[in-house]
């Protein structure tokens, strides 16, 4: 009983060195790599500005990024289409007028045969013209026809045609069925400087339809056409 009392102080005793044996060396290690770490750099007091100025001309040296925004479009309106819209025609008819120094209005219908054709004959003529061409159909109302009728007061009986020469100016009324030749020569003379009326206003005009028979406003139109 004796002696496995004093074997088992030896073990304990030898555990003991072992441990304090395990624990110097790692406090050795840790000295070592704490001599080993690099001392920070202590600049003078003299030099430190020195040090500041160099590192101040380094970040400026450095090439800056400049964000680059984009620029939004500018949407340019049209002065023609601005001047037409403020004279009160449609939106149609102004943007045939920016589009052309003279625009053809054609009074059309579906239901009339006689109506088709003429707008037919106007497209062949305003292009012959170079003139723009823009069809406004009175079947229904709304759009066009309504802006047109509060301009003109009343409209002709379709077909019939209207010349517009920039800015809005209403040259010339051309009542019932017209041929090409007939609308060509409307436009030609309507986009001659010589020609154009600056006072015949589109917000003053007279629809000779309204109140000339078919057979006398033909005669006029073709006088008025071929003058």
């Amino acid at each position: 009983m004796t002696g496995s009392a004093h074997l088992r102080g030896i073990v304990i005793a030898g555990v003991l060195a072992a441990v304090a044996l395990a624990l110097g060396f790692v406090t050795l290690a840790m000295n070592q790599t704490a001599s080993n770490a690099a001392a920070p750099a202590i600049i003078p007091l003299k030099l430190r500005h020195h040090v500041v100025a160099a590192r101040t001309t380094a970040s400026a040296t450095k090439p800056q990024v400049v964000k680059k925004t984009k620029k939004k479009p500018v949407v340019r309106v049209d002065p023609n289409f601005t001047a037409a819209l403020k004279a009160g025609l449609p939106r149609s008819v102004a943007r045939a007028l920016a589009a052309r120094p003279v625009a053809v209005v054609q009074f059309t219908s579906q239901g009339d045969e006689v109506a088709k054709l003429a707008l037919g004959e106007a497209r062949v003529g305003a292009t012959l013209a170079d003139a723009a061409l823009v069809p406004v159909a009175v079947d229904g109302n709304g759009g066009a026809v309504e802006v047109l009728t509060r301009l003109l007061g009343k409209l002709p009986l379709a077909p019939a045609t209207l010349v517009y020469v920039r800015p809005a100016t209403l040259y010339v009324t051309l009542p019932g069925f017209n041929d090409r030749t007939i609308i060509q020569q409307a436009a030609a003379n309507a986009a001659a400087p010589s020609t154009t009326t600056p006072s015949a206003v589109a917000t003053t005009p007279t629809v000779a339809a309204a109140t000339t028979p078919p057979a006398a406003a033909a005669t006029t139109t073709t006088g008025a056409v071929a003058g």
